[in-house]
């Protein structure tokens, strides 16, 4: 559609700001409502609101269905990651799945788009199509309705540590994100090979999560993630060709599958409020995706080059690190949470 960089930092700036607010308010819905019924709202709308995108046909249509995406996208990720925890699965093995679906998904929709960009987002459509379809045959468990306040202090306060390191490191790995696909064209990528390349990283996320993230504890987790971040964003400062990227895909399926899943365990593991922690931590990820575009935009203004880009994001995982290791040292983790409150 001919659009510009600054028009693509917008774009994704504005998702991730409608994924924000949402996963913030259905966080703690499906802490009040039951995490299997914002589970099935959530694929629902997100499938309908995918589904538009293949209607839009300028600019400014894009526009108003991304956003609308960005708010259904961030419906179900608490709800999921809670029902995920009591339903005993580890979640190693819980984010295993997606990272394969991630990764078979980008895979199939680049070789989709080689037949025509809208047939990535049809693909797309089919798949939440087939999660909703999934999720109906959920079997329920026990839910005691939580109070949660509108605005939950004491939860963040509980997971400060890992809200921040995980927000000063995702917002710079989001600025290179967000002109990600113009950097492997450039490099001398077409459709199928960013396809591929994407898929190695996914499937080494995969790996890493069934193999090693379930048999650490999640302090040690977080931190190989972001040292792993640091040393993965650096490398990419000296890649001069497209299939040089690949070895450094698996890196980043290290830094990220210890990350993430370091993460998911901190918030599940220590709060009983499961489903609007790790609302919050989705948050987290969404404001980073908004944060991002301003940094890639600021830093592509000034320089007009990738560069500055990747090196700010491999300084600012050393920082997420050091401020993780400080706040952690005296959290509130190993402490038992309180028992929630149930509604009369």
């Amino acid at each position: 559609m001919s659009a510009d960089e600054f028009y693509i930092t917008l774009l994704v700036g504005a998702y991730a700001a409608a994924s924000f607010i949402s996963s913030y308010l259905f966080g703690r819905a499906g802490d009040i409502h039951g995490r299997r019924r914002i589970l099935h709202i959530g694929l629902l709308l997100s499938t309908i609101s995918f589904g538009l995108i293949l209607l839009a046909g300028n600019l400014e249509t894009l526009f108003l269905v991304r956003i609308l995406n960005g708010f259904t996208i961030g419906i179900y990720p608490g709800a999921l990651a809670a029902y995920a925890y009591e339903s005993k699965m580890k979640m190693g093995r819980f984010a295993s799945f997606g990272a394969l679906g991630w990764g078979f998904g980008t895979l199939l929709a680049g070789y989709a788009a080689g037949f025509g960009i809208y047939y990535a987002f049809l693909v797309s459509t089919i798949f939440f199509i087939v999660a909703f379809a999934s999720a109906l045959s959920l079997p329920p468990i026990e839910h005691k309705p939580i109070h949660v306040p509108l605005f939950p202090i004491e939860t963040i306060k509980r997971n400060s540590a890992i809200y921040a390191a995980v927000l000063i490191r995702h917002s710079s790995a989001f600025a290179i994100w967000t002109l990600w696909p113009l950097f492997l064209v450039d490099l001398g990528g077409d459709l199928f090979t960013i396809g591929i390349i994407q898929a190695v990283n996914a499937v080494s996320q995969v790996v890493f999560m069934i193999t090693i993230t379930d048999r650490i504890e999640c302090r040690k987790l977080i931190s190989i993630g972001l040292v792993a971040s640091a040393i993965t964003f650096g490398w990419f400062a000296l890649v001069q060709s497209i299939m040089e990227i690949i070895p450094v895909q698996v890196l980043l399926g290290l830094s990220w599958a210890c990350l993430y899943v370091g993460a998911l365990k901190f918030v599940t593991e220590k709060n009983e409020d499961r489903a609007t922690a790790s609302g919050l931590l989705t948050s987290v990820l969404a404001i980073s995706g908004i944060i991002g575009p301003i940094y890639a935009t600021i830093l592509w203004a000034i320089w007009g080059s990738y560069l500055p880009i990747i090196l700010f994001a491999s300084l600012s995982s050393v920082i997420a690190l050091i401020v993780f290791r400080l706040s952690s040292r005296n959290d509130l983790y190993g402490v038992t949470a309180k028992e929630p409150v149930v509604h009369q």
